[in-house]
C-alpha cells in the first residue's frame, strides 16, 4: 500500500482535448488544493512525497521530487492473460503504476479499499447492465467512491455512451487498442476528463428506456446563435474543434468561443454531454 505524507500539489492542471467523442474532456480546472486534517490520505489521486520511502512505484523514494503526480490504477480483469498485457502496458509509463489487480468480483470491493486506486479498470463480465451495476456497487460509498472508472469495452452507440457517462463511469475502450491510446486514455481519467475509444456511432434508431429530462432546456429555448448551433452539429458528427473551424471556415479559437458559449447556454458540462444533448434533440444532422 502506498504511503502518503502530502496533503495535494498546489498546482492547477488545465485539460482541453479537442474531439468529443474519441478523447473526450471539459475545460476542467484539475488538483486544486484541498483541505484535510494531517496524516488523512486523499479520496482520489495520490500525490507522492518526496518523504516516502515505501518502495512502491508509485512513490518517489527518500529524497525525490516528482514534478507529476503518478496516476495508480487498479485491474479489475477477470482473464489472467489480459490483465498482465494491461499490467506490462501500464507500467511502462513513468507516469503510470499498477498498484493491485483481482479477477475475483466477490473479493473486489475489499481489494479496492485496500489500495484506494485513481483509476479501476473494469473487465467485461457479461451485459453492458451487469457491468454498470457492479460498477454501481463498486463506487458506493464505503468502497471507493472517488475513483475514476474505466470500462473494458467498446461502446456501440452514443446511447450507450450516455449510459455509461449516467452510470458514472469515465468512459471505455476495447483491450485491442494499441498501446500508447491505452496509456492516454488512462491519463485522461486519471485527470477527470472522460474518453470513449474508439467514437461510438450516433444511435439512429429510438431506444426504449426512462422518459428524457423535461426539465432539460430545448434548443430553440436557448438562445443558441446560428453559428453555436451549427458548432454544435458538427460536435455531434465527431468533428475535433481544428475539423469543424476547417468545415466552417472559422479559426480554431473561434470555434472554441462559439462552443463554449453553446455548451453554457444548453447547460451541459462538457463535449461528451453536449454531443449528446445534440444528438437527443436533432441537432445531429
Amino acid at each position: 500500500m502506498t504511503a502518503v505524507t502530502g496533503v495535494g500539489d498546489p498546482r492547477a492542471l488545465h485539460a482541453e482535448i479537442d474531439n468529443p467523442l474519441d478523447l473526450i474532456a471539459g475545460h476542467q480546472l484539475l488538483g486544486e488544493t484541498e483541505d484535510r486534517p494531517a496524516g488523512q490520505l486523499p479520496p482520489s489521486r495520490s500525490w507522492a512525497s518526496a518523504a516516502c520511502g515505501c518502495g512502491h512505484p508509485a512513490c518517489a523514494g527518500p529524497g525525490a521530487h516528482r514534478p507529476a503526480p503518478v496516476i495508480r490504477v487498479f485491474l479489475a480483469e477477470r482473464h489472467p492473460v489480459a490483465s498482465a498485457g494491461l499490467r506490462s502496458v501500464l507500467n511502462a509509463d513513468p507516469d503510470t503504476a499498477v498498484v493491485g489487480s483481482s479477477g475475483d468480483v466477490p473479493r473486489l470491493p475489499e481489494a479496492l479499499r485496500r489500495v484506494r486506486p485513481d483509476v479501476v479498470l473494469l473487465g467485461r463480465g457479461g451485459t453492458l447492465a451487469e457491468d454498470l451495476a457492479l460498477l454501481a456497487r463498486l463506487r458506493a460509498p464505503e468502497v471507493v467512491p472517488d475513483a475514476r472508472f474505466l470500462l473494458l469495452r467498446r461502446a456501440e452507440s452514443t446511447a450507450e455512451a450516455s449510459r455509461i457517462v449516467l452510470a458514472g463511469a469515465s468512459g471505455c475502450f476495447p483491450l485491442d487498442l494499441p498501446e500508447d491510446r491505452i496509456i492516454k486514455a488512462v491519463a485522461i481519467a486519471g485527470a477527470g476528463g472522460s474518453v470513449f475509444l474508439p467514437a461510438p456511432p450516433a444511435a439512429r434508431v429510438a431506444v426504449a428506456g426512462p422518459a428524457p429530462d423535461t426539465s432539460e432546456p430545448l434548443p430553440q429555448q436557448c438562445g443558441l446563435t446560428h453559428r453555436e448551433s451549427e458548432v454544435l452539429t458538427q460536435l455531434a458528427a465527431g468533428l475535433s474543434n481544428a475539423e469543424i473551424g476547417r468545415e466552417l471556415a472559422l479559426a480554431e479559437a473561434t470555434v472554441k468561443k462559439h462552443l463554449t458559449n453553446a455548451m453554457r447556454k444548453i447547460g451541459q458540462s462538457d463535449r461528451l454531454r453536449a454531443a449528446l444533448y445534440a444528438h437527443r434533440h436533432g441537432l445531429a444532422g
